[in-house]
Formats: structure tokens, C-alpha cells, sequence
């Protein structure tokens, strides 16, 4: 597992906005029951559900729950060497929020020269994207990201999360967000991990 999301599943609550975001009361609500997730809090329950499709494709979900209601959706998974991380924040039954994080490792290439001769080597970048969209009454309402791209032995988690966000156009359709967001609401209910035997694939729950 890569370094952002071995090291720090959660997203550290952002104390930088742009001014519009300041005013966005869901993201409000939801950097709260974050930090009430990463401290404990015993009314948040919480259930993990693994998946795997291929040896390129697999997955795990966590669902926590506050007074029985469903308000977080966590979704890890990795696509033949790369990993996304992605939050569903939930109200009343009612998706909210989609938060997707994207990482991927890069190698740049180095020459290293000399009199006698010389020799190449690879460096490891780390490259991570956080993109937000916000939704209300089920349409897209305004989308955000920010990034860093850094080498992997020099990654900082809290200069990353000091980065501002800035608005950008919303690229994913609430059609395809919907989609996930369905699947993994069914892989709640019908998705079932037996001890010793291989995780069953989300896309099979039908």
C-alpha cells in the first residue's frame, strides 16, 4: 500500500477554504463526523466489507454509522498499481458529498555522470489529487480540487492539507456518482465476507 493511504486513511480536516467554501455547511457537517471518526466518538459504529475482482482489481469498504443512520461511505481500491480513495458523506439517507482522492507513483529518471561513466537511476514522485463535489437534491451543485506532486521520501500529509482548494469545472456526471454510490450502498446490504474464503466481486451483486 502507497504511502498517503497506508499512513493516513482519513482526511485531515482542512483548516484553509476558499471563502466560498467557508460558508458551505455541508462540508461543516462533514469535517465534524470526521473528526469525530478519527477520535473515537462511541456513538460511530462502524462495519468493513472487502471485495475483489481480479488480481488487478480489489477493494474495501467501511460504513459508519451514527444512531443507527448511515453517514459515511469509505472506499479504497486499487486498479493494477494505483489506489483512490473515496468518501460518500451521507444526510438523512441523502448523498451529500462525493470526495475522491487519487494517488500515483511516478518515477523520474536521473543521470548521474562522471569522468568514467555513467549511470541512471529512477526517483519516486508521489502525485496526489483531491477533488470534492457537492451535491444538492441530487444534482451537482459546485466541484473543487487541489494537488500536490512531491518526492515520495519528502511527502508531507499536513503541507498537503494546508493547500487551499480552488473551484474547477465538475468532470464527473452525477449519473456515474450515482452509480457508485448505489453499488456500494447494495455491497452494504448483500455483500458477505466468510472466514477462509476469497472476497466475492462488488460487481456481481445483482
Amino acid at each position: 500500500m502507497k504511502l498517503y493511504t497506508s499512513v493516513f486513511f482519513f482526511l485531515i480536516v482542512s483548516l484553509v477554504y476558499t471563502q466560498e467554501l467557508s460558508k458551505n455547511t455541508t462540508i461543516s457537517e462533514y469535517e465534524t463526523l470526521l473528526k469525530a471518526i478519527i477520535a473515537k466518538d462511541t456513538l460511530i459504529t462502524r462495519t468493513v466489507k472487502q471485495y475483489e475482482c481480479s488480481e488487478q482489481f480489489s477493494g474495501s469498504i467501511d460504513y459508519f454509522y451514527k444512531k443507527e443512520k448511515l453517514q459515511l461511505i469509505k472506499h479504497v481500491y486499487k486498479e493494477n498499481a494505483d489506489i483512490t480513495l473515496e468518501y460518500y458523506y451521507v444526510q438523512n439517507d441523502t448523498l451529500k458529498l462525493q470526495t475522491i482522492f487519487t494517488e500515483i507513483t511516478r518515477f523520474n529518471t536521473l543521470l548521474q555522470e562522471s569522468a568514467q561513466r555513467k549511470a541512471f537511476s529512477a526517483e519516486k514522485v508521489l502525485d496526489v489529487t483531491e477533488y470534492r463535489t457537492y451535491i444538492k437534491d441530487n444534482v451537482i451543485a459546485s466541484c473543487y480540487t487541489r494537488g500536490d506532486m512531491q518526492k515520495f521520501s519528502e511527502w508531507d500529509h499536513d503541507a498537503f492539507n494546508a493547500l487551499s482548494f480552488e473551484k474547477s469545472s465538475c468532470k464527473i456526471p452525477i449519473d456515474e456518482i450515482n452509480y457508485k454510490y448505489n453499488l456500494l450502498r447494495k455491497a452494504e446490504k448483500k455483500l458477505i465476507n466468510y472466514y477462509g474464503q476469497k472476497p466475492r466481486c462488488i460487481f456481481h451483486l445483482w
